[in-house]
């Protein structure tokens, strides 16, 4: 298992190329004020994994992720 961690000033958002997922770092604006946003990393993980992706916040600021957790939830994910 490879586990990506973002830098603080950047999103970290999940691609597919082929067979293949590629992180990217993305230097979108803030989303519920965080950079970056756990919210932007879920919802690129619902357009491009599909049910291969599994979800889980260990820990966060407010409610960032909540909403992308809920994106994919509602696409059938299970979190």
């Amino acid at each position: 298992m490879i586990f990506w961690i973002s830098p603080g000033s950047q999103h970290l958002i999940i691609e597919r190329s082929s067979s293949r997922y590629i992180c990217r770092l993305n230097d979108g604006p803030l989303v519920n004020r965080h950079k970056p946003s756990v919210d932007v990393m879920f919802r690129s993980v619902s357009q491009n994994v599909g049910a291969n992706a599994i979800a889980a916040i260990l820990t966060g600021m407010g409610d960032d992720g909540a909403r992308g957790m809920k994106e994919m939830h509602e696409m059938g994910y299970t979190e």
